[in-house]
């Protein structure tokens, strides 16, 4: 009979040790939902928009990652985005592994137009091609091209290239490292990838 006891006895001590660990053991963040996802990236490209007068985006997106190096670019980018990490950069080559179109619905707190790549060829084939672009868009200082953003599992860290051109050799590209803080997108890190 004492063995039963000893048996129970043991058998109550592992479940409450078990139950007592479980309290203690770090639960994984929940993933975020596709939702959550959509409305941090428009909250991003809203940084990037405020206070433009007419916002001209290209619609489809470009990560400006060497086709030929793209281990030379991702290198470029970890030497110069020290606070960068893994699962942020993983992130951002996952959701830029094909080139997508930007949403006309996005909500970024202001009005904008997408460009397509045809009309932007059709305007940029021209010699004084600025002119034209602000001529048929007022107020327009030239156009941007964003990637996808790349998120952490918290959506308080995330990585975006940015290009932003004025006319001919006028512009610049830029990966930008994000950081979520009271609510609010701000750069924490930026490095410049080209200039025109």
């Amino acid at each position: 009979m004492s063995i039963q006891i000893f048996k129970s006895a043991l058998a109550v001590s592992l479940a409450l040790v078990f139950l007592a660990c479980s309290f203690f053991i770090p639960q994984a963040a929940p993933t975020p939902s596709a939702v959550d996802i959509e409305k941090e990236e428009q909250a991003v490209y809203s940084v990037f928009v405020s206070g433009q007068g007419t916002v001209l985006i290209l619609r489809d997106t470009s990560t400006n990652i060497s086709g030929d190096n793209p281990q030379q670019t991702l290198d470029y980018i970890k030497s110069g985005l020290k606070d960068i990490s893994h699962e942020t950069l993983d992130n951002y080559l996952e959701r830029n592994k094909q080139p997508s179109q930007l949403s006309p619905d996005m909500d970024l707190g202001m009005e904008y137009i997408l460009l397509s790549p045809e009309e932007l060829a059709k305007i940029t084939s021209q010699p004084n091609w600025h002119e034209i672009l602000r001529e048929k868009y007022p107020n327009s200082g030239g156009y941007l091209i964003f990637s996808r953003v790349g998120f952490n599992h918290s959506l308080d860290q995330a990585l975006i290239y940015v290009g932003q051109v004025a006319g001919p050799l006028m512009g610049a590209g830029y990966y930008y490292l994000m950081e979520k803080k009271d609510g609010e997108w701000k750069i924490k890190e930026q490095i410049m990838v080209w200039i025109s």
